[in-house]
């Protein structure tokens, strides 16, 4: 056997061979991955076999097994616990690395960045400079007007622009409101048939025009959200050609909308003259840019005037409510055969309401509860006025509903653009023969508890509010009073209070209390009163005057 040994050496040497030339053809072709590792081991193998079998020693070909199982061993233990998964990633990882460096040092995509960073370094200076021109509006007294005033003149020097429209967003009315008109803008909407084709009105149209969010050009860009380049106006249709006057002749536009975090509050419209080159790509990007800019520095003096306003409310509304205690009686007359019970929570920066009692003569106290709309000084004017009024006429020989018709005369012929409406309960009574005679305008409630009845109910009716018309027309009530007769007016805000379930405390708590205590005087009885209120309401917050007047005959 021995003289034998060499054939199965040099057939495990040719075979190591005829492997180690498909493992090059594999290579060459590229048809499979393998490693080094196994040319490495195939080589030891077919140069181990052809040595062991000239010298005669198989030794030499087994120490070479062991030393290419050896080399072999820790190849196959890192793929079997090898995760193709990542290595994979690592690969892609690898490639996008090398094609981003690749993109990134190409001169296109540096003449790109360098581009973008020009806009942003463009926009910055507009900012910077918007920024600090802001702040000089501020104690202006028309700020946003004179703020969009500056913005429509940098912004037609910039995009050389022959005219520029501001608009504004109403969101109570959903309408585009124009806020500043600068150069020559050929409307791009239909203008009304009634309008006269002149220049000056024309552009009055266009200065005091408010557009709906739809059906024109204006509300339907702001609509959209989306800038856009009209650069031939004849073949959009979205653009109204109004007639054959050069003046209205439409040429290219640009629309950008001014957007904020909360949408779109706005759009900026510029206008080119037909005769001249029409909006390019650039001056484009640059209105957009500048819309940015806008946007960006309208935000701080939205935010100041918001806070400016809620400063000069305050103000007033802390001024108002001290002259409204002061109009309130501190003290309440003595009044015969009837005692008087009243109260007043008010609401600051509100000054809604106030009573009064005056004791004109005998046969005439008047009571009256008010309740004026509005807030703060506004409602301070119009309810002195009220208040004078009534203290004039009371002392007439007229009805409860003549003298509130007068006050009503008197209130209308107020021309200021402040609101001038009031609910009012008059009541005039009569001691010497125990009568009222009550006339009520407005939501004031008038209420009469009958004594022989027991039974609370409501004598007025809700009628048109004073300041309303003029020409109103109110009602008396005359009602004949007995001893333990109780008569209570109020205001609305004390029907309305809220509790913290958002539910109103209504006159069906108002009548409980007053059943409940029914033997007490007015005083006692307006005093519960109150400390329902304030129970049932808890610490919810109120948003108007509580105010009761009760009277209770003798």
């Amino acid at each position: 056997m021995d003289q034998f040994i060499n054939v199965p050496l040099f057939v495990s040497a040719g075979l190591g061979l005829l492997l180690f030339v498909f493992l090059l053809i594999v290579k060459l072709r590229n048809t499979a991955k393998a490693s080094f590792i196994f040319y490495f081991v195939i080589g030891i193998l077919v140069a181990a076999g052809i040595a062991s079998a000239i010298i005669g020693e198989v030794i030499y070909f087994v120490f070479a097994t062991i030393f290419a199982e050896f080399i072999t061993l820790p190849y196959l233990i890192l793929k079997a616990f090898d995760n193709p998964q990542k290595r994979e990633e690592k690969k892609a990882a690898k490639r996008l690395a090398e094609q981003t460096s690749a993109i990134e040092n190409s001169e296109t995509t540096k003449a790109i960045i360098a581009e973008i960073e020009a806009k942003n370094q463009k926009l910055l200076e507009v900012n910077k400079d918007l920024v600090a021109q802001v702040s000089t509006f501020f104690s202006r007294d028309n700020s946003m007007e004179s703020f969009l005033e500056y913005c429509n003149k940098m912004i037609s020097e910039k995009v050389n622009a022959d005219g520029c429209v501001i608009l504004i967003a109403d969101d109570y009315d959903n309408t585009l409101a124009v806020k500043s008109l600068a150069g020559s803008f050929p409307p791009p909407y239909k203008l009304p048939d009634t309008l006269p084709h002149k220049p000056l009105r024309v552009e009055t149209n266009l200065r005091f025009a408010q557009f709906t969010l739809q059906d024109n050009i204006f509300g339907d860009i702001f609509s959209a959200g989306e800038p856009v380049l009209i650069t031939d106006s004849v073949k959009d249709p979205r653009v109204y050609q109004n007639g054959p006057e050069d003046f209205l002749r439409c040429g290219s536009y640009i629309f950008a909308p001014i957007k904020q975090q909360e949408g779109v509050v706005g759009l900026i419209a510029l206008a080119r003259l037909p005769e001249k080159d029409p909006f390019n790509k650039d001056d484009f990007a640059t209105a957009n840019i500048l819309a940015d800019a806008v946007s960006s520095a309208m935000k701080p003096l939205y935010a100041f005037l918001a806070y400016a306003e809620h400063a000069e409310l305050s103000k007033d509304g802390t001024i108002a409510s001290k002259y409204q205690k002061d109009m309130i009686p501190a003290k309440l007359p003595l009044i015969p055969n009837c005692s008087i019970g009243c109260f007043s929570n008010t609401v600051e920066g509100v000054c809604g309401d106030y009573y009064d009692v005056m004791a004109a003569r005998r046969d005439r106290i008047s009571f009256i509860m008010t309740d004026v709309a509005g807030k703060g000084m506004n409602s301070l004017v119009v309810m002195i006025m009220i208040r004078a009024i009534l203290r004039l006429t009371v002392n007439t020989e007229q009805s409860a509903a003549t003298i509130l018709s007068w006050a009503n005369r008197g209130i209308c012929i107020e021309s200021s653009k402040i609101d001038h409406f009031a609910s009012v309960a008059l009541i005039n009574y009569d001691s010497t023969k125990n009568e009222a005679q009550i006339a009520t305008c407005g939501n004031n409630p008038v209420y009469i508890d009958d004594a022989a009845e027991k039974q609370l109910k409501q004598v007025s009716t809700p009628t048109e509010p004073m300041g309303v018309e003029k020409n109103t027309v109110y009602s008396d009530i005359n009602v004949k009073l007995n001893s333990g007769d109780i008569i209570v007016t109020c205001t609305d805000g004390l029907l309305e209070s809220l509790n913290e379930n958002g539910v109103q405390y209504s006159s069906e708590n108002l009548t409980k209390v007053i059943k409940r205590y029914y033997t007490s005087n007015a005083k006692d009885i307006s005093n519960h009163v109150k400390e329902d209120v304030k129970r049932y309401c808890g610490t919810t917050q109120q948003y108007d005057d509580q105010s009761l007047l009760v009277i209770k005959i003798n």
